[in-house]
């Protein structure tokens, strides 16, 4: 192995182990709530899938293009406490079927 195989590889590795710490920084909890999507003029039923601090992921029908910005309502699930409003980015989009989509979106703000 020559000397810049030997810089690249514990560089690699401690960037990889500090990627993988950062990705856990932020506990993403398994949930499947109904939500809304407002978007533009439309608001769209959805199921939030997991939910973290900083992000979700929701299933949902309507087609939203990469980039959007939306408001996201996700239920709580019990009347004494109130759903969680937020400002939100779709950052990927996954077609799971011909008709449901999976978002990745980014919480940008608590309303």
């Amino acid at each position: 192995m020559n000397e810049d195989n030997n810089k690249k590889g514990p560089l690699n590795m401690r960037n990889s182990s500090k990627d993988y710490s950062e990705k856990r920084d932020f506990i993403r909890m398994q949930v499947s709530t109904n939500c809304q999507i407002q978007y533009k003029d439309n608001e769209f039923v959805a199921t939030c899938l997991d939910l973290s601090s900083k992000g979700a992921l929701i299933e949902c029908e309507a087609a939203i293009d990469v980039n959007s910005q939306i408001t996201l309502v996700i239920n709580s699930g019990s009347e004494d406490i109130p759903p969680l409003h937020a400002q939100a980015t779709i950052l990927r989009i996954v077609r799971q079927t011909e008709e449901t989509f999976h978002y990745g979106v980014s919480i940008d703000q608590y309303l």
